[in-house]
């Protein structure tokens, strides 16, 4: 108890020098990301829906002890609480609003991608596959390639997050990852006609996965994508709410493939696309901070 008091004092204490420093730093809000990787995203978004605020994004300070191993957003939500206009924290959802619905409040000064992460609005079909088809190297398609396999994540989506939402320990997000950039996409043929035998070997390796996993009932699915749906993981989204990480790297494997060295896709094709982005999600964001 003398530990934890101690730790919410300091905690409390650095909210205030970090709300305070804003005039040292001669800015309008303090912004705490969960890291350097964070930051250009936050940027790009504060533009848009704030326009002319000048704005400090400061990452989640590293240390000794049980705060190093922890993740930046873990040490973001300690703030919660001691939270202002002038002093706010911008998030990953991660799944949080399908398990733990309501802690990511904008109310609260707490603002969130809605999608998994920050990288999954890199890869939003439509400037994604803009961007790519300006290259005109050949005429491999991400948004299809997208779609589908979205369509093959999402039964296995809603079953995970059904049991994540009742606090069970199976279907470990980092295992579906793991299967899921397992495959060699630049064996031959594997991305012919929009990457089917990729699609279709992933496919497989889920349906392996899960039929080792613990199953929720058939009513507690339905729930979930009702919620789901409300929430705009779809069929046709699911990637976007898959972990970032993951699909971000299956998506530049496959565009550094297709380049063949002959053009950067990092550079001219994910991460411009952001800059256009459009999706529901990004909406969302941009509202939530104006």
């Amino acid at each position: 108890m003398a530990n934890s008091a101690k730790e919410n004092r300091r905690i409390r204490q650095v909210a205030r020098n970090l709300t305070a420093s804003r005039l040292l730093y001669r800015v309008s809000t303090i912004v705490r990301v969960e890291s350097e990787d964070d930051i250009p995203f936050w940027q790009h978004v504060f533009s848009i829906s704030r326009p002319g605020q000048k704005v400090k994004f400061l990452p989640s300070e590293t240390g000794s002890g049980p705060i190093a191993r922890q993740r930046g957003k873990t040490v973001c939500m300690r703030y919660v609480g001691h939270l202002n206009k002038n002093f706010v924290i911008c998030v990953d959802s991660d799944f949080d609003s399908f398990t733990r619905p309501g802690v990511l409040d904008k109310n609260k000064f707490i603002f969130q991608t809605y999608t998994y992460s920050f990288e999954n609005h890199h890869c939003w079909i439509h400037s994604l596959q803009q961007y790519w088809a300006s290259l005109s190297i050949n005429d491999f398609d991400f948004e299809v390639f997208l779609t589908e396999l979205s369509h093959i994540l999402y039964p296995v989506l809603i079953e995970m997050l059904t049991i994540k939402a009742a606090r069970k320990k199976t279907w470990n997000l980092t295992e579906l990852c793991g299967i899921i950039l397992s495959s060699q996409v630049n064996k031959r043929g594997r991305l012919d006609n929009n990457g089917q035998q990729l699609l279709n070997e992933i496919k497989s390796h889920l349906a392996t996965w899960s039929k080792v996993q613990t199953h929720p009932t058939k009513v507690a699915c339905d729930r979930m994508s009702t919620t789901a749906a409300r929430l705009g993981l779809t069929k046709n989204t699911a990637y976007l709410y898959m972990q970032g990480h993951c699909i971000f790297d299956l998506v530049l494997r496959i565009g550094n493939v297709l380049c063949n060295k002959k053009r950067n896709f990092l550079y001219e094709v994910l991460d411009p696309s952001l800059l256009h982005c459009k999706s529901a999600e990004m909406k969302h964001v941009i509202a939530d901070l104006k």
